[in-house]
């Protein structure tokens, strides 16, 4: 355990990053059906050695959160060896893939990534709001799953208040009402 390195892999097209990632995913049966290793491979953010030996994965799909006003947020999934799964490596990969996409979401704000986002499958997770990672418990999926996310502060939020609550505000503050 004390040789773990990670190896960024977002963005880059590493085919034998690639290709150690789908041989990982088979060896396990790790990916569900329907899911080609190939197709997964192109979303891996970082991935944890031991030596020259892959122990774990992360992968990045990016999409719309409609219960944060579908800002746009890198859904993490993590997939680590079976005997090293109660050693840090999956926090390891969560915290280096974090700041992976936050340097890639900087460099390119057109992408309007506003995060990273996770949600927990697994009971050996999420026993405190605020994980190691920075992932903090905002709800729960309707199957009882945590639901989690990490902002990047560099984009701001355009919204502001609803519309109402802007309103009311401003009547409060001058005693006119708003138009």
């Amino acid at each position: 355990m004390n040789n773990i390195r990670y190896a960024p892999g977002w963005k880059k097209n590493d085919t034998a990053l690639e290709a150690a990632a789908a041989a990982l995913w088979h060896e396990y049966g790790a990916l569900p059906h329907g899911v080609t290793p190939e197709a997964r491979a192109k979303e891996i953010c970082c991935a944890a050695f031991d030596g020259d030996r892959m122990i774990g994965v992360s992968t990045i799909d990016i999409r719309p959160y409609p219960p944060l006003r579908n800002k746009r947020f890198g859904f993490l999934r993590v997939f680590t060896r079976p005997d090293y799964e109660q050693q840090d490596v999956a926090i390891g990969l969560a915290s280096r893939c974090r700041d992976l996409l936050e340097e890639w979401s900087i460099a390119h704000p057109q992408a309007g990534l506003a995060g990273m986002a996770a949600i927990y499958q697994s009971p050996k997770l999420g026993h405190y709001p605020i994980g190691e990672s920075g992932l903090t418990l905002i709800g729960y999926t309707p199957e009882g799953f945590q639901v989690r996310v990490v902002w990047f502060n560099h984009l701001p939020l355009t919204e502001g208040y609803p519309v109402r609550l802007h309103a009311e505000n401003e009547q409060s503050k001058t005693g006119k009402k708003a138009v």
